[in-house]
C-alpha cells in the first residue's frame, strides 16, 4: 500500500524540459512573423482616405443640424401653443372626473335599491309559488280521494 504515485514515468521529460521547449517554439513563431515585416503603407492610405471622407460627411451634416435646429425651434414654439391647451383640457378632465365620480355613485345607490326591489318581487314569487304547489299538491289529494271513493 505503500506505493509512491508522484514516481516519473521512463522516457518522460521534466516540466522545466516541457517548458524550454514550448517557449523556443513560440520564439521561433516570433521570428517568422518579423521575418515577414507587411507593409502597412497601404493600410494607412486607405484610413487616411477614410478619415477624409469621414470629415466631408461631417460638414454635411453640421448644415443639415443646423436645418435641424430651425425646424425645432419652430416645433417649440407649436408645442407651447399645445401645452397651454393641454392646461386648460387637464382642468375640462378634472371636471368630468368629478361630475363622473358622482354619477358613479348615483347609479350605485340606485342600482343597490334596484337589488333590494328585485329580491322582495322575487321573494314575493316564491311565496306565491309555494302556496301553488301547496294548493295544487292538496287538490291532487282530493282528486285521489274521490278517486278512491267511486272506485
Amino acid at each position: 500500500m505503500s506505493e509512491d504515485t508522484t514516481r516519473e514515468f521512463p522516457g518522460k521529460k521534466t516540466f522545466e524540459e516541457r517548458v524550454f521547449e514550448r517557449f523556443d517554439a513560440m520564439d521561433a513563431r516570433l521570428e517568422k512573423l518579423e521575418e515577414r515585416s507587411y507593409d502597412t503603407k497601404p493600410i494607412w492610405e486607405q484610413a487616411l482616405k477614410a478619415i477624409m471622407d469621414t470629415r466631408e460627411e461631417v460638414g454635411s451634416l453640421n448644415t443639415g443640424l443646423g436645418q435641424v435646429t430651425n425646424r425645432v425651434t419652430v416645433m417649440e414654439t407649436a408645442v407651447a401653443g399645445i401645452a397651454t391647451d393641454v392646461g386648460t383640457m387637464t382642468t375640462d378632465v378634472a371636471e368630468i372626473s368629478t361630475t363622473f365620480s358622482s354619477m358613479k355613485n348615483e347609479f350605485v345607490d340606485l342600482r343597490r335599491e334596484l337589488r333590494e326591489k328585485v329580491r322582495h318581487e322575487l321573494s314575493l314569487i316564491f311565496k306565491l309559488l309555494i302556496e301553488d304547489r301547496q294548493d295544487i299538491r292538496d287538490a291532487e289529494d282530493r282528486i285521489r280521494n274521490l278517486e278512491t271513493k267511486l272506485a
